[in-house]
């Protein structure tokens, strides 16, 4: 879960300091690219569970 939030984090950092440079805060591209993270994250950790089941 940490790491969920440290890569959300990077994504808001990097939005922000691109914004800062470039003069333009498209926040939709920052939000797609958030559910994005959470959707893979949240499979990719359903997954797992399932082959770790499978396994045993």
């Amino acid at each position: 879960m940490k790491s969920l939030f440290l890569v959300i984090f990077g994504a808001i950092l990097g939005w922000g300091i691109t914004g800062f440079f470039t003069k333009g805060f498209e926040t939709d591209y920052l939000f797609i690219l958030i559910i994005g993270i959470v959707i893979g994250h949240s499979l990719g950790r359903k997954k797992e569970k399932q082959e770790y089941t499978e396994s045993t």
